[in-house]
């Protein structure tokens, strides 16, 4: 027992716990300091809870009265004339709403009203202008409003200023009793303050009370919640939707209750909410917007509304027309009318509905961090690696599943720091293994270097878990061979032999590496290369047909030497084709060979194989030349099934876009003749051939093609599909 206490502490298992210690450290410091960034993200998880939780139905008590675009269309562009808001006003009320809520401020006199117009026509042109005809009650339309402000429940909206201005109405003022827990603190201090107010007219807060409309986003822009109190001097004034929520009810105090750390919660009557120790609500919003019924305003001054859609509703007045910029951004919609904040907020106090972030949240982070921390560096640092995904899964999800738990109830307690707590000593313990675990892959590649070459040791370093582990994956292919090469090494010495093919396969393997492919092996004369593995190379069909055509011609500047040094020239021929192979290392404990293993191997195989079939330096399947796309010319070849094979294959001889040009001429009337072939007219199809055969003596194609027309058209097949089946190798 004692040496295996002697070896946790001078192994990696003390080690991951001491790194466990030091993460809960750092987050614990974050979370006191708060920085903006980690704030921001609080809030979006805050954002992705929200839709998850299970809200209950809209209330169908708060309605808004929009002045929309056909509003504006139908009375003119916004301000309009202050008596038609007057005749909004009085329609509301014979409607019979509960109480309406203007979200808009008259702070300044209306300059259309027929008493403005003259005065400013003869203070500016000293003009004295009088009205004849015109009944006095329409000579001062803010007079109108303020007589039909003072015979309707109506509040207006003020909005609080944190510079010095005019200071609210101590009338205006709402009484609070409050309830203190044991070892509270006054709340006073800590509710929202103002040193000044932008007020309505006196005229019109004379006959009606106020709410403030102050609805300030969070740093990021977005809005979550409003103050339902702000302290201004020695009184406490509440929000535009708190007001017209006690105007409705007839409710002129409201309870608070207070804690240690300042208000906890507000009720008036038998509505409240939670709120924050500041008196600020975070609105549970329950939708994007329109979540509650929108009228326009020009129907309800033309009485189209139905009276029961109304009747005994908190009714907010405002706009969603986009050129009034009252346009707000929610958890749920970057594009909410200012106007509906209010409803959703009086929609909560209905419902009792809020959110809060509890007084034991901290101690409940804190308890989060070290518990976090400590779990993940004990199973990090002991734990098998097959164990990592699905211990960091619980991890992460179990602070995650306690949060959508705690919002379910109305309290949001972030997981943030407790994740980052488990990505934090999960990364440093896993750093610290990799480190460990790089110092025995190294031994081991000092080991494997004895027995394979150091290029094929560095790919098995590469490789995770067991050294012989492989994947499939879809590669392209590609094998050469030199044409005749057993005749050619029967007129050399076989150190000659050698000397030759070292001189041919330098050049070859720089060109293959030099395109990031992988040399798999030397068949005697034959070359065998692969792209898009042990890395991945998206254009991998592309290299290969590029590594193909620059060793044939590559093969041309190099026959002049050849035939200097020995006295011939060389001829290769290339196969190229894509597929899924099953590739990785392979081969004894002693010696592995990355290599691959499938069929389409041996398709590439059997490709190059038709080179001398077909009179062509390199072939190439339709799938490669389809994952390649139009980077290569190409010339159709045939359709055909290999031996071994059932389904066909397309064919095609690749070329550079230079040789396409030059042979366009050529390539259509190939073209052209292999169309009448498929078509099955074979005698037509050896004449076209044959005289492709005749202009271009040089390729071997056209005449092969010539005799194989020859042959159908002596002894056709009773179904023609075009397809021709290859019966050897």
């Amino acid at each position: 027992m004692s040496k295996r206490i002697t070896a946790f502490f001078r192994g990696k298992s003390f080690a991951a716990v001491a790194l466990g210690a030091l993460a809960s450290a750092a987050l614990t410091v974050l979370y006191l300091s708060r920085p903006a960034t980690l704030t921001r993200l609080d809030f979006r998880i805050y954002d992705m809870l929200l839709p998850l939780r299970a809200a209950p139905a809209p209330s169908p008590i708060p309605v808004i009265i929009d002045i929309d675009e056909a509003s504006l269309s139908d009375y003119g562009q916004w301000p309009w004339p202050r008596y038609l808001v007057a005749d909004l006003v009085r329609a509301l009320g014979d409607y019979g709403v509960a109480a309406v809520g203007i979200d808009i401020i008259f702070a300044e006199p209306d300059n259309s009203s027929p008493s403005q117009v003259a005065s400013y026509l003869n203070r500016d042109r000293g003009l004295d202008v009088g009205f004849t005809g015109l009944p006095t009650p329409l000579r001062d339309y803010d007079a109108l409003l303020a007589d039909a402000v003072a015979n309707s429940r109506i509040v207006l909206g003020a909005y609080a200023t944190s510079a010095a201005g005019v200071p609210p109405d101590e009338s205006q003022a709402v009484k609070i009793h409050l309830r203190e827990r044991i070892g509270a603190i006054p709340y006073e201090p800590r509710l929202s303050s103002a040193f000044g107010a932008i007020l309505p007219l006196p005229p019109l807060r004379e006959n009606a009370v106020i709410g403030f409309i102050n609805v300030d986003p969070d740093p990021d822009g977005i809005v979550r919640k409003i103050p339902l109190l702000i302290r201004a001097g020695g009184n406490i004034y509440p929000s535009l939707a708190l007001r017209a929520l006690m105007t409705a009810a007839g409710a002129s105090d409201i309870m608070v209750t207070s804690g240690p750390d300042g208000l906890e919660s507000l009720r008036m009557g038998r509505f409240g909410a939670n709120v924050t120790p500041s008196g600020e609500m975070y609105i549970p919003f329950i939708g994007p917007s329109r979540t509650y019924p929108y009228y326009s305003a020009s129907d309800a001054l033309r009485g189209r509304i139905p009276r029961d859609a109304l009747r005994g509703r908190i009714a907010f007045i405002g706009t969603s027309a986009a050129g009034l910029l009252d346009i707000r951004t929610t958890p749920f919609d970057k594009v909410y009318p200012g106007v509906e904040v209010h409803a959703a907020a009086i929609d909560a106090l209905i419902a009792g509905n809020s959110i809060i972030m509890p007084s034991w949240t901290a101690d409940m982070q804190l308890a989060y961090i070290i518990i976090a921390g400590i779990l993940s560096a004990s199973l990090f640092g002991f734990a098998p690696p097959v164990l990592y995904v699905p211990f960091a899964a619980a991890a992460v999800g179990a602070p995650i599943a306690l949060a959508r738990y705690f919002f379910a109830r109305g309290y949001f307690v972030s997981p943030l720091y407790a994740v980052m707590t488990v990505a934090l000593s999960g990364a440093l313990v896993l750093v610290f293994r990799f480190w460990q675990e790089n110092r025995q892959r190294k031994r081991i590649k000092a080991t494997f270097s004895r027995y394979v070459s150091p290029k094929v040791v560095n790919r098995v370093m590469l490789e995770k878990g067991d050294l012989l582990a492989g994947a499939e994956r879809v590669v392209s292919i590609v094998f050469t061979d030199i044409r005749g090469f057993t005749s050619i090494s029967e007129r050399l010495t076989p150190q000659q032999t050698v000397n030759l093919l070292n001189r041919y396969f330098a050049p070859m393997t720089a060109l293959v590496q030099e395109s990031d492919g992988t040399l798999d092996k030397f068949i005697g004369d034959a070359l065998m290369a692969f792209w898009n593995a042990p890395v991945e190379t998206p254009d991998h069909a592309r290299r290969a047909i590029d590594a193909a055509l620059s060793m044939g011609e590559r093969l041309q500047t190099m026959n002049a030497e050849l035939e200097s040094d020995f006295g011939l020239t060389l001829r290769m021929g290339a196969g190229i084709h894509t597929g899924a192979v099953y590739v990785g290392n392979m081969g004894s404990r002693d010696l592995v060979n990355y290599t691959l293993i499938g069929d389409n191997v041996n398709i590439a195989s059997r490709l190059e194989g038709l080179c001398p079939k077909y009179g062509v330096p390199a072939t190439t399947s339709g799938d490669t030349a389809d994952e390649a796309g139009d980077a290569f010319a190409y010339q159709y070849l045939d359709t055909i099934k290999v031996k071994g094979r059932s389904a066909p294959i397309k064919i095609y001889s690749p070329m550079r876009h230079e040789e396409g040009q030059r042979r366009a001429g050529e390539l259509e009337r190939w073209t052209a003749a292999v169309a009448i072939y498929l078509a099955g007219d074979f005698n037509k199809a050896q004449g076209a051939f044959g005289e492709l055969a005749r202009a271009y003596p040089e390729r071997d194609l056209y005449g092969i093609f010539a005799g194989r027309a020859r042959k159908l058209a002596g002894d056709p097949p009773e179904i023609w599909d075009g397809v021709w089946t290859m019966t050897g190798k």
